[in-house]
């Protein structure tokens, strides 16, 4: 006699623990023999390889009804209820049931994973006197020492410089730090300035400063914390712009698809020049930006432009699309700017923060549906 099929309506039932007695007395006497392709049609799967049925809400569903017949199955018989329940012909049931939800989950939690996209961290190249060096930051070494030279690196993802009578020709040697898409890393220099570097960024310094100035070149985005010599400025030179200061804290930022160049003072003071010469003196919490040939002086939270180096986003009323630019380069991944709707954005996040939990909270915070397709930020209609 042909099987009559099963009400998914009692199937549901079992699934959310809502059953009597009569529809678990049904449902064992149906799957007297499990049918695992009847359990993936009524637990609504689809395991079409080139398909990708899982959004989030199937996969916490699927975590829930996992949960439960797990704890059905495993939990100890202290009710007689439960002693009723954990027959021969339940365990069977439940147990096939419990499989099928497992590889279900697996597959679910790979279509929502983060598609291998994790934060950025502390990895940087140093070229030092023509030679290479990869930084990963997970070892204390030394990379260098040489003439009165020493180049140590930690494993916190720093660099340290140190230069004791060293030569003249040791000491004017032109270093550069970059760091990648996913980057970051943190250099002492010789003078004992500290510069931390933030993803897709370059800095270039001498091994030593010798003369009257303290010079450096820099790229991308880079906080500065510099060492106090009034008889010996210390001098940024930044996409054509010049920072000249004793002794400070601030930050530099010029990527190029930005629109200038963006100087932030947390303490002290410092001179910025731009190529035409025109020049402003910023304090605390200021912040200069230079472009299309003028500068434009406005007063700022200059925290809001330091949260990189703490660990943290701070957008602060940021444009979306320079948001999307910012979370393109620590997570390395390619963002579509052209689709970026035009919006402001209020979020504070860690930096630690899986990517997708980023993209909930910006789409929490605007209503736009952000996914990740092959490396790519999209936003959803």
């Amino acid at each position: 006699m042909e099987k009559r099929p099963l009400s998914p309506g009692l199937f549901e039932r079992f699934l959310a623990n809502k059953s009597n007695a009569a529809e678990l007395e049904q449902l064992f006497e149906h799957f007297g023999e499990v049918d695992q392709q009847e359990l993936e049609k009524l637990i609504k799967l689809d395991f079409e390889q080139d398909a990708m049925p899982f959004d989030v809400a199937e996969e916490g569903r699927l975590a829930l009804i996992h949960a439960g017949l797990s704890e059905k199955l495993f939990a100890k018989p202290e009710s007689r209820i439960l002693k009723v329940l954990k027959s021969n012909r339940f365990i069977r049931v439940a147990a096939a049931i419990l499989v099928v939800i497992s590889v279900s989950l697996m597959i679910a939690r790979f279509f929502n994973s983060n598609h291998g996209i994790v934060p950025g961290s502390a990895k940087a190249m140093l070229s030092l006197g023509g030679r290479e060096t990869v930084l990963d930051g997970k070892k204390d070494s030394v990379l260098y020492r040489s003439k009165g030279v020493t180049v140590n690196t930690k494993a916190d993802g720093t660099m340290i410089f140190m230069a004791v009578n060293a030569d003249s020709v040791e000491a004017s040697k032109l270093n550069t730090l970059s760091t990648p898409n996913g980057g970051e890393y943190r250099v002492t220099l010789s003078d004992g300035s500290v510069v931390m570097l933030n993803a897709g960024s370059k800095l270039s310094f001498p091994t030593d400063f010798r003369g009257s100035e303290r010079k450096v070149y820099v790229e991308g985005e880079a906080f500065f914390k510099v060492a106090k010599n009034p008889l010996k400025p210390f001098i940024v030179n930044v996409a054509g712009n010049e920072i000249k200061v004793l002794g400070t804290q601030f930050n530099v930022s010029s990527y190029p698809e930005d629109e200038g160049t963006e100087a932030t003072l947390l303490e002290g003071s410092i001179q910025f020049t731009n190529g035409n010469g025109d020049q402003v003196v910023l304090k605390p919490d200021q912040q200069v930006i230079s472009h299309h040939g003028k500068l434009d002086l406005q007063n700022v939270s200059a925290e809001d432009f330091n949260a990189w180096t703490k660990g943290e986003f701070l957008f602060n009323d940021v444009p979306l699309s320079t948001v999307m630019q910012k979370l393109g380069r620590w997570y390395n991944v390619e963002v579509d700017v052209k689709s970026i709707p035009q919006k402001n954005l209020y979020l504070k996040i860690s930096r630690k923060a899986d990517i997708d939990e980023v993209l909930d909270a910006i789409a929490t915070a605007t209503d736009y549906r952000l996914k990740i397709k092959e490396n790519k930020i999209v936003f959803k209609e």
